[in-house]
């Protein structure tokens, strides 16, 4: 049987993975077959080298089709390969388990003239203000009564995106461009809440969330892409999302100490090892693009978390767009895993990468296929 090797069905290329062209890149694309194979890559005969085929094949514009046949055996596999000129030189700043500085915003409604009066999101925007952040948010719908004990404030009450506060509505919308918001979950527990999800139970949280959003914030502040809570849906759930309008989700695509896939949704094997070692991957089938998250801000030192940022720049095929994340408890000291350097962590990121060039960007701007009209071969 013909099996693709690189690129395989589903990988978006760019220039990191070959030589440049116009409006595109030259990969070399490598199928395994039988020795004595008559193997052609897009109507040109493939090279065997070190027990593979291998030919340059052209990848332009956006959805490419890649062909290999082995004319002897009358046999034939195709993909889909994705060029995504906008996903190299861009970085990302996520944030998860959101709930408890729209709580703050609230109770402070007639104190606050600015939501940037939140701690929070001051920081935020000055991230964006500084290194030219573009950030997106998700959210819980409530603050889980269990939840108050890994917090030495017993006191916190109660709380849910229904009495979020509109006032500020118009300043979300008018900041809507550089931050987002978005679906995470109902709340905390349990873990891996959609590992085994039905249709219905997804599209009924996400649905709360999203018109709480677009009640408080604007439509506009919504994003199509998101970090479902954990990282573990079933494909059930992510056709739920899909058909909800999401069309791209983040996340580690990493193994745990005991090999089991980490905040990889419904992948593993090869698969789940391949999409980690790359910047994006779309499924053809389920017609939902995966995105890599490089490193997570609050885990080990501060030298750690910015070690793991370089690493990831400086990789061949996952530093082109660099997607870093956080979660929001660890900024508020009265969490029991509470980190003072939480400012610093994400503000030295972005200036890291920042001064390396990068530009801030939402998945989004650099995954989506291009109109018609703005084709750069028509100018």
């Amino acid at each position: 049987m013909i099996e693709f090797i690189f690129p395989i069905d589903g990988d978006c290329v760019n220039e990191r993975d070959g030589k440049a062209i116009e409006n595109g890149v030259t990969v070399s694309v490598k199928v395994k077959a039988e020795e004595g194979s008559d193997v052609y890559i897009c109507g040109k005969k493939a090279e065997y080298k070190d027990g593979v085929f291998v030919s340059d094949v052209s990848i332009c514009g956006h959805r490419n089709t890649v062909v290999a046949e082995d004319r002897a055996r009358g046999e034939e596999k195709r993909i889909a390969v994705y060029y995504l000129p906008k996903a190299v030189g861009r970085f990302r700043l996520s944030s998860d388990d959101n709930i408890i500085f729209l709580q703050d915003i609230t109770k402070n409604k007639d104190v606050y003239k600015s939501i940037f009066e939140n701690p929070y999101l001051a920081m935020y925007k000055k991230a964006h203000d500084l290194y030219g952040a573009k950030v997106h948010l998700n959210l819980f719908y409530e603050f889980h009564p269990e939840e108050r004990n890994r917090f030495s404030d017993k006191e916190r009450e109660y709380f849910d995106l229904s009495m979020m506060t509109d006032k500020f509505k118009e300043e979300f919308r008018a900041n809507s461009d550089w931050l987002k918001l978005a679906f995470h979950s109902q709340n905390e527990y349990p873990e891996c809440p959609y590992k085994n999800t039905t249709a219905e139970q997804i599209t009924q949280d996400c649905v709360k969330v999203c018109r709480e959003i677009v009640r408080f914030a604007g439509k506009e502040c919504i994003s199509d892409s998101t970090t479902v809570h954990y990282g573990a849906v079933n494909r059930e759930g992510v056709r739920a999302l899909r058909a909800l309008g999401f069309k791209s989700l983040t996340g580690y695509f990493e193994r745990a100490k005991d090999g089991s896939p980490l905040v990889a949704y419904y992948t593993d094997g090869e698969l789940l090892d391949h999409i980690g070692a790359r910047d994006f991957w779309y499924d053809t089938e389920e017609d939902m693009m995966f995105g890599r998250i490089d490193h997570v801000l609050n885990t080990g030192s501060f030298e750690d978390v910015m070690a793991g940022v370089k690493a990831a720049a400086n990789d061949v095929h996952r530093g082109g767009f660099v997607s870093i994340m956080i979660h929001e408890q660890y900024f508020h000291s009265d969490y029991v895993r509470y980190l003072p350097d939480f400012e610093a962590r994400v503000l030295e990121s972005c200036r890291y990468l920042h001064e390396k060039g990068y530009v801030g960007a939402h998945i989004t701007e650099v995954t989506e296929e291009r109109h018609l009209k703005d084709n750069p071969f028509f100018r």
